[in-house]
């Protein structure tokens, strides 16, 4: 029994060949001693990144001793770091061919080298190999779990592509020698600012769009400095540009957010932002909205999701900014949200991620603003606008169709043959599944009624029907402005200026302009008379209530008339001695004497709820004037509803 025990056993060793008794492979411990002094140097320059001679030095030692398995795993770590992914692979394999136990991380670099080489499928196997051996390193396991999500999102999107051209930007924006990132285009298309690495070091450059064509860049001498100038984003009219500063004078934390204004042709030294905004935490890559009265920016402070996260301010009425709110769990992630991108719809946020699943590394992802509030999951723009490369912060036109953006998956490489990762700046067509809203170009100007001279108003626009502010600000010295607006709905146009009545308009933005052929808005405003003052009798100019309705064929005011009539309290309210009488008109249709009674009835509506807002009666008339004034023609529906109008005067 003894004997057949022994040959037995023997024959079990067999099969299960050379490990069944000692390891098949060397190790730094038991390679002979004149290699280990030469794997050491090697070591040395691997650490220092002079990966030729590590390389080389590495393919000596394996020449006298095949199975070292940590060289094996070394020169497939070189590879790995050069992006030789198809080189590291194979080492990599050889490695676990050796001693499939030796190192239970070896799994998972090898899964991450698939995945670089865009062998999504082949690298669940890998994933779920290194999920079944490690056992103690919890973060390690989160991250695999992780990457394997990006794995089967990334397989399955390979296989249903979204159109995708992308086009380099010419020489004149993307430097051969440097590298170009984070784009930023005004709502017009007509103005780029961007970040340059400059001898080591971040900053901007601006091009202008003539004759269809991008032109040099030229420095922004104005606010670059010896330190990085980046993380910006540049509002809708082209005029302030938000931007991250790090370790400048009075800052509150490593990096904080900052403001410049073009105002006479040059850029305002910058402005920190300040608390709450800032923090002494990491604030950086802001957006503003189109009405400049709401930013998104990333920030690693307390209370966030993951690492960086996506935080939300609102300007207030006195020009501060409200305290940040977190985006959420649904937008932010356990990894790193960054560079968003507020499209002037208001209604879609773009932004990058890396903890979200996709193709690996940062993507780009959308996410839409619903009718209540919250903003939805976020949708991955898909393959192949995202890579396993690292896509950058984009920028969306207004209609959506274009967008611009930064990548380092152009396979540029040194005399070594080492990628470089150097980013570019390119533009693409949008697919139409990732478009927002379609806004266009409303365009006006504020000026006194008499002297033609502009004023620097507050001006709102206002959606009628939801009452949505999408633009409220103090316009420029010039009294210009500009506001993008999404197409198809009604809004309201309302302009004030101490010591001047306000001026009110509605009007319709039905189709897509650009900044050339802009809708055009004008707002003229009537000087109130000085205290004491009277008026003079001929010079009474009627200010139209254009926003004031009714129901149809009555004097039952809509809902959407109270913020109207509201500003004209709040006009009375602030100058107590003024007095003014409430005119009504109407259209031709029907009788002189059914619209002279409605026109009345009318303008006693507005009258009575002017006194319900505690305005004195003394201080108020009405009077209905029926058909008799028009100010349009009556033979168009157009004229008609200009005709039924609603106005006061000073008296």
């Amino acid at each position: 029994m003894r004997y057949i025990f022994i040959l037995l056993l023997g024959l079990y060793c067999l099969l299960q060949g050379p490990l069944a008794f000692s390891q098949n492979y060397s190790t730094r411990t038991t390679l002979a001693p004149k290699l280990q002094k030469q794997f050491e140097k090697v070591r040395a320059q691997a650490e220092a990144k002079n990966f030729a001679d590590a390389r080389s030095g590495l393919e000596k030692i394996l020449q006298e001793d095949p199975t070292f398995i940590d060289g094996i795993i070394l020169v497939g770590n070189i590879h790995y770091d050069e992006q030789n992914y198809p080189k590291a692979i194979q080492r990599y394999r050889e490695a676990l061919e050796l001693g499939p136990d030796y190192q239970t991380r070896l799994y998972y670099q090898l899964a991450l080298a698939q995945m670089r080489a865009d062998d999504f499928t082949g690298s669940l196997n890998t994933w779920d190999q290194f999920l079944q051996r490690e056992k103690k390193n919890t973060e390690l396991i989160k991250r695999a779990q992780r990457n394997r999500a990006d794995a089967v999102f990334a397989a399955d999107a390979i296989k249903k592509p979204v159109p995708f051209n992308p086009e380099k930007l010419p020489p004149s924006i993307n430097n051969p020698e440097q590298a170009e990132f984070l784009p930023s285009v005004s709502a017009d298309g007509q103005t780029m600012v961007f970040s340059r690495l400059v001898q080591g070091q971040e900053d901007f450059f601006v091009s202008k769009m003539e004759n269809g064509a991008w032109q040099n860049a030229e420095p922004l001498v104005a606010l670059n400095t010896p330190f990085n100038e980046a993380g910006h984003c540049l509002s809708a009219d082209g005029k302030t540009l938000y931007f991250t500063g790090c370790n400048l004078a009075k800052s509150l934390g490593g990096c904080d957010l900052y403001v410049s204004y073009f105002q006479d042709s040059a850029w305002t030294a910058p402005a920190n932002l300040g608390a709450p905004i800032n923090s002494g935490a990491w604030e950086s890559l802001p957006s503003i909205s189109a009405s400049g009265r709401v930013m998104i920016f990333a920030s690693d402070r307390a209370g966030g999701v993951g690492g960086r996260d996506l935080w939300l301010s609102r300007q207030l009425p006195d020009g501060k900014w409200s305290n940040p709110r977190n985006l959420g769990p649904k937008v932010n992630s356990v990894g790193d949200e960054q560079a968003a991108f507020l499209h002037p719809d208001g209604a879609t946020l773009y932004f990058m991620s890396n903890g979200h699943p996709g193709m690996g590394g940062f993507d780009l992802y959308l996410s839409r603003l619903d009718s209540a509030g919250n903003w939805g999951t976020p949708q991955n723009l898909g393959y192949p606008i995202n890579t396993r490369a690292n896509e950058g912060a984009l920028s969306v036109s207004l209609d959506g169709s274009r967008a611009w953006f930064s990548t380092d998956v152009e396979d540029t490489r040194n005399t070594e043959g080492i990628k470089q990762g150097r980013s570019d700046i390119y533009t693409f067509t949008m697919p139409e599944l990732n478009r927002p809203k379609v806004v266009t170009f409303a365009r006006g100007k504020v000026f006194d009624l008499a002297t033609k001279e502009p004023l620097a108003a507050e001006v709102e626009v206002q959606e009628l029907a939801s009452k949505r502010v999408f633009y409220k600000a103090k316009v420029a010295n010039d009294g210009s402005f500009m506001v993008c607006l999404p197409v198809g709905q009604n809004y309201a146009l309302n302009a004030n200026h101490p010591g001047y009545t306000f001026y009110s308009a509605n009007f319709e933005l039905a189709e897509v302009r650009n900044a050339a052929q802009a809708y055009e808005l004008s707002a003229g405003l009537q000087a109130l008379p000085a205290e004491g003052v009277s008026t003079v009798p001929g010079d009474k100019t009627p200010v139209i209530l254009r926003n004031v309705f009714f129901e149809t064929g009555s004097a039952v005011l809509s809902p959407e008339s109270a913020p109207e009539l509201d500003r004209l309290t709040e006009l009375l309210q602030e100058n107590p001695t003024l007095k003014i009488q409430i005119n009504g008109h109407t259209d031709n249709v029907g009788s002189d004497a059914d619209n002279l009674k409605l026109s009345e009835q009318r303008a006693k509506a507005v009258y009575t709820y002017l006194i319900g807002k505690g305005i004195t009666a003394t201080r108020l008339s009405y009077k209905g004037f029926g058909e008799s004034q028009p100010i349009a023609d009556n033979a168009t529906e157009a004229g008609r509803r200009e005709n039924r109008r609603t106005e006061f005067v000073l008296q």
